[in-house]
């Protein structure tokens, strides 16, 4: 029996296969730990200017205004680590098509008839591929941040 005959379990490899992909391409491409800094940083920044500013603080204003650039470039150094994970997104998008394309020549239609019901949403038994994809990638994205060591 080939794997395409069975779309469910075909779909949850590809799931599998991408969603390690992404998980990969996050954990080479990106330091959490200074993610999580300039975040609490541009939060603070934010939250001190938005108080200036309902004050009407000049002074304030000002004292932060000398540090935008410095807020500016760790924006810049985030998009900086963020770049890869969208460009990553790319070939995804080639394999949806792919798949759309897979799902009507093996004639799975757009629904999936999934063995068992998932009650969650009323979805009973019948799934769109991509809802399938989707409901697969989530586990494998909980497992491989967990195993990779990505927050």
């Amino acid at each position: 029996m080939s794997i395409l005959a069975s779309p469910m379990y075909f779909i949850m490899v590809v799931s599998a296969v991408l969603t390690l992909t992404l998980s990969i391409v996050n954990k080479v491409f990106t330091d959490p730990d200074r993610m999580k800094e300039i975040q609490a940083a541009m939060k603070s920044y934010n939250k001190e200017l938005m108080a200036a500013t309902r004050a009407k603080d000049n002074e304030k204003i000002e004292k932060l205004q000398k540090d935008k650039p410095k807020i500016s470039q760790m924006q810049q150094e985030m998009m900086k680590m963020q770049k890869p994970i969208f460009l990553s997104m790319i070939p995804f998008l080639v394999v949806f098509y792919f798949l759309g394309k897979l799902a009507t020549g093996q004639g799975w239609g757009e629904f999936i008839q999934l063995p068992f019901t998932i009650s969650l949403f009323s979805v009973g038994n019948d799934l769109t591929w991509i809802g399938w994809y989707m409901w697969c990638s989530l586990p494998f994205t909980m497992l491989f941040r967990k195993a990779l060591g990505i927050s």
